[in-house]
């Protein structure tokens, strides 16, 4: 009866034992990774005519009749320099759980110094499908490269900033020549805005919105 007793005792207390247990706790919520701008590179320079260069923007000619369109040129006489610059990005992870950047795009932006300081002007918009993921408590970079034309950039300006660059008294042309000139010593700011990165993390899909400028 005494062996009896004793058992019922040690199964209670199990039983209360198995009660106070207190329940798993919940996942820790993940947080987004943050998108930093680590430096911009000049990736590729090439020497621009000097002479005469950059001329106005030619106005686009109608093909001659008959003219094969793998001939037309419509802007006869533009030069075409190209200035290729890499943005280096630090992508940071605050979590132990692994992230997977799936796609990230921003617009690219140069001031107009020293004409117009703190005037920026947007020239492009790359975009960077290149998937990776970044482990738990670590920091992965992302180079995304982005090819500028001398024969392109003033007709865009134009076309996008015509009535901003007319009340700074700037030309399209102006700016190019400048920018190319003096993109090796960073005479101007760069900036990076509208960012948007597409990140994967605990098995949702989430946006994360960044920015950036340079020199810093």
């Amino acid at each position: 009866m005494k062996k009896l007793w004793l058992f019922a005792i040690l199964l209670v207390a199990v039983v209360l034992s198995a009660c106070a247990t207190p329940p798993p706790a919940a996942p820790a919520e993940l947080k987004n990774p943050t998108l930093k701008l680590s430096r911009v590179e000049v990736a590729s320079y090439f020497a621009a005519p000097w002479a005469g260069w950059p001329a106005a923007v030619p106005t686009p000619t109608p093909p001659p009749a008959g003219t094969p369109a793998a001939q037309y040129v419509p802007f006869p006489g533009a030069i075409s320099v190209p200035l290729i610059v890499a943005f280096v990005w630090d992508i940071e992870n605050p979590n132990d759980a692994v992230v997977t950047l799936e796609q990230m795009k921003f617009t690219v932006e140069f001031e107009a110094a020293p004409s117009a300081a703190n005037e920026y002007f947007a020239l492009a918009t790359p975009i960077v499908y290149e998937k990776q993921s970044i482990p738990g408590k670590t920091t992965n970079q992302v180079r995304a490269t982005v090819v500028l034309d001398s024969a392109v950039v003033p007709g865009n300006l134009a076309v996008t900033s015509g009535q901003r660059l007319g009340a700074l008294k700037l030309s399209g042309a102006t700016l190019v020549k400048d920018w190319w000139a003096n993109i090796g010593d960073f005479k101007f700011g760069i900036k990076a805005t509208a960012g948007t990165a597409d990140v994967a993390m605990g098995g949702k899909k989430q946006i994360v919105t960044f920015d950036g400028k340079f020199p810093k």
